[in-house]
């Protein structure tokens, strides 16, 4: 063979590998997720950049089980879920890819929620607890305004909540009234609940089950729950005391990540991120999770999010709230939850 021949030969084989390579699927990223519209976002990132996905979706208290079960064995590529405690934690114990974000224009809340280590990113906001209640049933002139208010004795017995032993979102709930009164006053104020008859139930949709069945005339549930329920019931009132935990949904990239995989997971983060993925987070679960505060700069929220009042956001930080959960958690659950 001569040797023009056989530098064609090469060019040619070179040229279909390069071609086959190109034409190779990327590789499954695997995402733990415990967000309602996780996989019309998920199927959005996939037909938008040809990455396939392996979505685990979970309720929040059971994907940080599986997470911390997982350990440094970790199975996931990205994790996202409400709550930058449970972040913070994870963070501490090295399990987090730190130090990228991704070229993003936040609010100033969504500026203020990004932690200086980059170890995630916030995507938009909820609040922690709002109080829901059917205005026919509770009784007296003057409806539930705020927190205190839920512990009149007119409301003995009527009032709900979820349990943060397995609702992660009720855990940020709690920390932030112990936060604003002081934790000796905040647990003396879950007392006075409980004293007055608190019905504690595992998560949001079976705490607004009893609200809709006559169980309890108020419920604290997270306000996107809130505000979703009520377009099954828009007789329902809904209020948003004074302060209020902002409570974020956060992606995290996994620190054993590298490589290609490292590349898929930035651009998952990247594209939620975006006006295309925060359309999709608004398209893909218009009953619970969809009514969030977007954090990015030009982005609206769905109109039903007016349905709640300016509030005052508390912003919990994570470094020392995160710590707590396991004592405090712990604490509601002997004094409170049984």
């Amino acid at each position: 063979m001569t040797l023009p021949a056989l530098a064609r030969r090469l060019a040619g084989a070179l040229a279909l590998a390069s071609a086959t390579a190109s034409a190779a699927p990327a590789a499954t990223l695997t995402v733990y997720a415990a967000m309602g519209y996780d996989q019309k976002v998920a199927q959005a990132f996939t037909r938008a950049t040809g990455i396939a996905v392996n979505l685990v979706h979970l309720s929040t208290g059971p994907l940080l089980a599986r997470v911390q079960a997982e350990g440094t064995n970790p199975q996931w590529d990205v994790l996202w879920l409400d709550g930058n405690q449970a972040m913070q934690t994870f963070a501490a114990k090295g399990l987090l890819q730190c130090g990228w974000s991704p070229p993003v224009r936040y609010t100033a809340l969504g500026q203020r929620l990004t932690p200086a280590t980059h170890c995630w990113q916030p995507v938009g906001v909820t609040y922690a607890g709002v109080i829901l209640f059917n205005p026919k049933t509770v009784p007296g002139a003057v409806p539930p305004r705020s927190w205190d208010d839920l512990a009149r004795p007119a409301l003995r017995g009527k009032v709900g909540m979820d349990n943060p032993a397995i609702s992660g979102p009720t855990y940020p709930l709690v920390a932030g009234l112990l936060a604003d009164r002081g934790e000796a006053a905040g647990k003396a104020y879950f007392a006075r609940l409980k004293s007055n008859g608190l019905k504690v139930f595992p998560t949001n949709s079976v705490t607004l089950r009893a609200l809709q069945y006559g169980q309890i005339d108020a419920a604290i549930v997270q306000s996107s729950a809130a505000i979703g329920f009520l377009r099954e019931m828009p007789g329902l009132r809904i209020v948003a005391p004074t302060p209020n935990t902002v409570l974020p949904s956060d992606l995290a990239i996994g620190r054993q990540v590298t490589g290609t995989m490292q590349q898929q997971a930035r651009r998952f983060v990247a594209w939620v991120l975006s006006p295309a993925g925060q359309a999709a987070m608004q398209q893909g679960d218009v009953d619970a999770d969809s009514n969030y505060l977007p954090l990015l700069a030009g982005i609206a929220p769905l109109p039903a999010v007016g349905r709640l009042d300016a509030v005052r956001p508390l912003v919990l930080d994570p470094a020392i709230w995160g710590a707590k959960e396991p004592e405090i958690v712990d604490w509601f659950t002997t004094h409170v939850a049984r």
